[in-house]
């Protein structure tokens, strides 16, 4: 700066402090201890608004974090509480179970046993109906007939009998005694170890009926149904001639008891139970022409439900006798000739008898023992047939 600027703007700096200065008071010492002091209450006022705001912040945000924003959502389905249950308290809390010394349960083993597995295995089998061929124990099954006694396979079938969730085996087997022989279903499992085990015996024939097993099935409840027959087939006695039935049986936990089905046959139309009896024979004295003549007295009964619509009555004597007198018009045929002395007759009905009192003639003299036999007759549309045969001859004597 030039000295007349110098000189120009002390002039001003002149006049100003010639125009201020006495109106100007200086603070003093007081003052300045009055602004020390409220400089340190307001330090001291922000300071704990920050600390405030410090703790304020993250409380306010973990708030706003659980905080619903607008109203709760409606759930979509309502589900109603069972009679158990109760919404004025909440449920109790899970009592923890007491520690179990025993060990885990098993699941139920698989008892689905293929043809070939129980042609492999040996079981032990429950007991048939009393023969001598056919016993209980462990049997070895096989697949066809090679002597008697074997035990075959004649139907194997699967499903949940015992009602454990797993399928068992039902298996039709029949001990072979020519052509016939006991027969039984068995319900078979596995042990735990996977052993092949008889679960029951479901049903066996019988000396009477059923004499006959047919086949078996098990139905989706469990219940195994068998099919039986009255009668067995063989000695000239065709199946189609028996009665046949289905019969339910189910497990019980310890057996298998019937719970559906008949529990009995009638009477076999197709059968007929005839017995006869018979009087000894005293010859007179010969004839002229050598000949003696006698009478035998026959009694024949019914003792089946059925009726007998023809009958056959025959006399076994010794060669020379043939049949004398008006007796044999009760016959069909009437007096037989020369050969076989029968007589057929009927209708004879359930419980009925028929007492006859033959002639005989006979140019032989010598002695001897007779078999007076008694048999019902049918057709090939009605066969009728009598199976004991103990009570269907009786023997009489003739001197």
């Amino acid at each position: 700066m030039t000295e007349p600027d110098d000189i120009l703007v002390g002039g001003e700096f002149a006049e100003f402090r010639a125009a201020y200065v006495p109106v100007v008071h200086p603070a003093g010492t007081a003052a300045v201890r009055r602004t020390v002091r409220r400089r340190r209450r307001r330090t001291t006022v922000v300071t704990a608004a920050a600390v405030v705001l410090a703790v304020a912040v993250p409380v306010g945000a973990s708030g706003a974090l659980h905080r619903r924003t607008g109203p709760p959502p409606t759930p979509a389905q309502t589900v109603t509480p069972s009679p158990s249950e109760t919404t004025s308290s909440p449920p109790p809390p899970p009592t923890t179970p007491a520690p179990s010394t025993a060990s885990p349960s098993r699941a139920a083993p698989d008892g689905r046993i293929s043809r070939s597995q129980l042609l492999a295995a040996r079981v032990d089998l429950p007991a048939w109906t009393p023969d001598p061929d056919c016993t209980a124990g462990p049997t070895r099954i096989a697949a066809s007939y090679r002597k008697e006694g074997d035990v075959l396979l004649e139907e194997l079938v699967h499903g949940d009998v015992d009602g454990d969730g797993t399928v068992e085996t039902v298996a039709l087997l029949r001990c072979q005694i020519f052509q016939h022989g006991p027969s039984q279903v068995v319900a078979l499992d596995r042990d735990a170890d996977g052993r092949i085990v008889v679960l029951g015996q479901v049903a066996r024939s019988a000396k009477t009926a059923p004499e006959w097993l047919l086949d078996a099935q098990v139905t989706d409840r469990g219940t195994v149904r068998v099919e039986m027959a009255d009668i067995a087939p063989g000695g000239g006695w065709s199946l189609d001639w028996s009665q046949r039935q289905w019969r339910g049986y189910r497990w019980t936990g310890t057996r298998f008891d019937q719970v559906d089905g008949p529990t009995s046959f009638g009477p076999n139309p197709h059968l007929a139970d005839l017995t006869v009896s018979a009087g000894d024979v005293a010859w007179s004295a010969p004839d002229a022409d050598g000949a003696r003549t006698g009478t035998i007295a026959v009694t024949v009964r019914n003792l089946s439900a059925v009726p007998a619509e023809l009958v056959e009555l025959h006399l076994r004597m010794q060669v020379g006798t043939v049949a004398d007198g008006d007796a044999w018009s009760a016959c069909r045929d009437g007096a037989p000739p020369k050969g076989p002395i029968i007589c057929r007759f009927g209708p004879l009905g359930p419980g009925a008898e028929r007492i006859f009192r033959f002639g005989l003639r006979n140019t032989n003299s010598a002695s001897g023992t007779g078999i007076a036999e008694v048999t019902p007759v049918g057709t090939d549309a009605d066969p009728l047939m009598d199976p004991n045969h103990e009570n269907n001859e009786d023997r009489y004597t003739y001197r």
